[in-house]
């Protein structure tokens, strides 16, 4: 995984640790020029300073929660008024809780940061997107998507029931469809987008539960990749040559893979387009 990505800019969530952080690391490495949307200011000044000891070359932050749909929209506003290209976008933010919360709009915390912050920052940038030639838009989905038969659109928002692996595959499941739409939407356009499942790596995911929760994610962690591992098919799909004409596809160690019947369901990914608009409240055409 050697490319050159100099003078391409990669826009990255989730920078601050984990797999979005070894994949920041890495593309900076391969000549990227590294924009990154964190939640702690503190976390984020601290990669900037090993990106730039690493190349030299200094990262930008944007300081964002991406769990309000207003600080989503506001850190995409910022990306564009940088007035830089937009090469490779990298949809890497994730969360899993062990209870239910809501974020500032109401809407239950898993499916609005794994989600619904993918399709509002990418679809508020894909003018950009489309204006850089051969960019892409890479989405880390999970094989988690597995957990769930359908989208639950009767209890997207999980008030009547909060399991939190249903949960959380679900909202993987969305990330799958969701991935699906926008290579469909953006056939020709130049622009294409993928998802991938890292495998079960050792993440600081989930970290913010405590309790019985905790103890399983430690018990688990001996069997987990280590991040460097788990961030490969991220880069590769942002990097590789060979990814360049693959759109709509899901891949797993580098490798494109079959999902579940329900990722592959048009009518599922169409009614979640429909909802994730509405609930963005993007003035968009279909």
């Amino acid at each position: 995984m050697n490319e050159n990505l100099e003078n391409k800019v990669c826009l990255i969530t989730g920078a601050t640790n984990g797999i979005g952080q070894e994949s920041a690391k890495a593309l900076n490495k391969m000549g990227a020029e590294i924009v990154f949307i964190a939640r702690s200011e503190e976390k984020g000044n601290f990669l900037k300073q090993q990106l730039k000891n690493d190349s030299g070359r200094d990262a930008t932050m944007i300081v964002a929660n991406l769990s309000s749909q207003a600080e989503v929209k506001r850190a995409a506003n910022e990306f564009l008024a940088l007035e830089k290209p937009l090469d490779i976008l990298l949809n890497n933010a994730g969360i899993m809780n062990r209870q239910r919360t809501e974020t500032v709009d109401g809407l239950e915390e898993v499916f609005s940061v794994n989600h619904l912050a993918y399709f509002t920052l990418s679809l508020m940038l894909l003018d950009k997107l489309k204006q850089t030639e051969n960019s892409r838009v890479i989405n880390v989905a999970s094989g988690a998507h597995q957990f769930v038969k359908d989208m639950n659109f009767d209890d997207l928002q999980s008030e009547k029931t909060f399991k939190p692996l249903q949960v959380y595959g679900q909202s993987k499941l969305a990330n799958i469809l969701f991935t699906k739409s926008l290579s469909e939407k953006l056939l020709n356009s130049g622009v294409t987008v993928n998802c991938l499942h890292p495998g079960f790596v050792s993440t600081g995911i989930g970290s913010n539960n405590k309790g019985i929760w905790n103890l399983l994610m430690f018990l688990a962690k001996p069997f987990a990749k280590r991040t460097n591992k788990g961030a490969e098919t991220s880069i590769y799909l942002c990097s590789s040559p060979a990814v360049k004409n693959i759109s709509g596809e899901y891949f797993v160690d580098c490798t494109v893979e079959k999902v579940s019947e329900a990722a592959n369901d048009p009518k599922q990914a169409e009614k979640l387009w429909d909802i994730s608009v509405e609930l963005a409240g993007l003035d968009l055409q279909r």
